[in-house]
């Protein structure tokens, strides 16, 4: 690419570049550059912004500034060299100006007062209840607490939109009435408008008092100019970051609403409760629950709630992962690490990022990568398969289980440390047999979703909905899910009652289900006791039979029958 002057204007030339280059987002081959424009070059863009030139009808006194074009000879170098070390120092404070606070916004105007060797300034910035003074500094202590701009000053500059300079206000017929200048003893002024992209968003002020032989000169104007520049490109990014933060959360709200966690239970309130007072911190969060209660929409709801909602958000289920590849999926590898590593992978935790890991049956994890899951808790660090190097990580870690984990640490098939460091916060997801009230709400809500199967919206008869309520769900939330989608395809009619419901296909597994649930915990003598005693009622107290059947000598039987304390009913004896 190739930039040229022509006279007062600025060409571009492609050279046949393989990457192109771009005028304002188009391709072009050759092009005026005209300031406004953007131009693109790779993944660089440069803007030309219009330069200041200085017109006046008294080259002593009054300039009236649209384009400053300095040269070597137009300035002093010493005193622009020292102009130039002031905008250093003060550009860091000056281009953050919409997220800088108060103290960092008034230490850069200190910087910029100080090296024009002003005696006050001050940033006037306009916003929806009109010019506010966002900072103020004054070299000499001056008080500058609700410091005014000059009237006709703020009306020269939004009138002109040019920056303005009087060297002397005194001869200035601008400020001839001069009410608000001379009451300060004013002598030479500089006003900036500052630009932002939709037009001028506030005035950089600097002035100088009672010294007429040290007026503002082109060195000082153009540091004005420049400062001016700084501030109102920090207001354009800090616009930009709002409209992005407010996008940004205006997506994360979307998230959280096409994910809802539905119900009214009392257990489901208080998960709910744990998730607004757990998705701000950065704490590990253990979720247990049965298969298909939603531990995933919980974990969904813990990042998207939080801090991290605008980073990623990976899921991965232990338990599908091949034992041999854990480890490389969870922290990558280097290449040749093993036989089939012909490229660096970057494992879950590197691509996560600032974001949020789940890592669902997290009691599946074979015990050499829970090794390492434990140091990355410990140190936030990992090391790819392969490689003795420690890569610094910054996730959180939200791990999910269906298992008892406190049983496997005990029979050692679980780390005990690693289990303590993933149950910082802990919750239980709760079946849905447990929160009966809550299957209406979970129904008509699946319901509402059957409308993206290209399938009119059919309703539930009273019957089906007493069947759904009276169904142990095995297969908690996502069975009824099923249930709902499969009734909704393969029914012909607008209602859906208990034969298109089909809940029938799941009665054996309800059956064992009530089993489950009605199990006690017993001792070996109690259960002892009940397992002859039926049998001896099987066989209306026979002991010859009874014992044949239970597979013991007749004496052994008596001795049990003595020890355990049994009598046969009334009839039976």
């Amino acid at each position: 690419m190739r930039l040229s002057l022509d006279g007062a204007r600025w060409r571009i030339l492609d050279l046949e570049s393989s990457n192109g280059t771009f005028i304002n987002g188009d391709p072009i081959k050759e092009a005026e550059f005209a300031p406004g424009d953007r131009l693109g070059i790779g993944d660089s863009e440069i803007r030309l912004e219009a330069a200041i030139e200085i017109s006046s009808k008294d080259d002593r006194q009054t300039q009236v500034l649209k384009r400053i074009e300095i040269s070597p000879e137009a300035l002093d170098g010493a005193r622009a060299g020292e102009i130039l070390a002031a905008l250093h120092r003060a550009a860091p404070l000056l281009g953050f100006a919409s997220r800088a606070g108060t103290e960092q916004m008034e230490q850069g105007l200190r910087h910029l007062v100080e090296g024009t060797e002003a005696d006050r300034g001050a940033i006037l910035i306009l916003d929806d209840d009109g010019w506010l003074c966002r900072c103020a500094w004054s070299r000499n202590g001056q008080p500058m607490h609700g410091f005014v701009l000059s009237h006709t000053i703020h009306a020269e500059v939004m009138q002109t939109r040019r920056a303005v300079l009087s060297r002397d206000t005194s001869q200035d017929t601008r400020f001839s009435d001069r009410r608000s200048v001379v009451g300060d003893e004013i002598r030479t002024v500089i006003a900036a408008p500052i630009p932002v992209q939709e037009g001028i968003r506030g005035i950089l002020y600097l002035d100088r008092i009672d010294e007429i032989d040290r007026p503002f000169g082109d060195e000082e104007l153009w540091g004005a100019g420049v400062a001016a520049g700084i501030i109102g490109a920090g207001l354009s990014v800090g616009e930009e970051l709002q409209d992005l933060n407010h996008d940004r959360q205006e997506l994360v709200r979307t998230v959280i609403d096409s994910m809802p966690i539905i119900g009214e239970s009392s257990s489901i309130e208080e998960m709910r409760v744990f998730i607004r007072k757990a998705a701000p911190t950065g704490s590990t969060v253990l979720i247990r629950g049965e298969t298909g209660t939603g531990k995933e929409l919980v974990a969904r709801a813990i990042h998207y709630q939080g801090s991290r909602a605008a980073a990623p958000f990976i899921a991965l289920n232990c338990a599908a992962i091949p034992v041999s590849l854990v480890e490389s999926e969870l922290f990558g590898h280097v290449k040749g690490a093993f036989t089939g590593a012909d490229q660096l992978k970057q494992g879950k935790f590197e691509a996560a990022e600032g974001g949020t890991v789940f890592l669902d049956e997290i009691g599946e994890l074979p015990q050499a990568a829970q090794s390492k899951m434990l140091r990355l808790l410990e140190e936030k660090m990992v090391e790819r398969v392969g490689s003795n190097e420690s890569i610094e990580v910054d996730v959180r870690i939200v791990a999910a289980t269906h298992r008892d984990l406190q049983k496997d640490v005990a029979n050692g098939r679980f780390r005990e440390d690693l289990y303590y460091r993933l149950a910082v916060l802990e919750v239980v997801v709760p079946p849905l047999r447990e929160r009966v009230d809550d299957i209406d709400l979970l129904t008509d809500h699946f319901l509402d979703q059957t409308t993206e199967l290209k399938k009119p919206r059919k309703s539930i008869t009273k019957e089906g909905r007493k069947a759904l309520q009276e169904h142990p769900w095995p297969g908690n939330v996502r069975q009824l899910k099923n249930v709902i989608e499969s009734a909704v395809i393969l029914s012909d009619g607008d209602t859906l009652g208990p034969a298109e419901l089909r809940l029938e296909q799941t009665s054996s597994s309800s059956a064992n289900l009530r089993k489950k649930a009605d199990w006690k915990p017993i001792s070996l003598r109690t259960l002892e006791a009940e397992h002859i005693e039926r049998v001896l009622d099987h066989v209306k107290w026979n002991k010859k039979r009874a014992a044949e059947l239970l597979g013991i000598e007749r004496s052994t039987l008596y001795s049990r029958i003595r020890n355990l304390n049994l009598d046969p009913p009334e009839e039976d004896r």
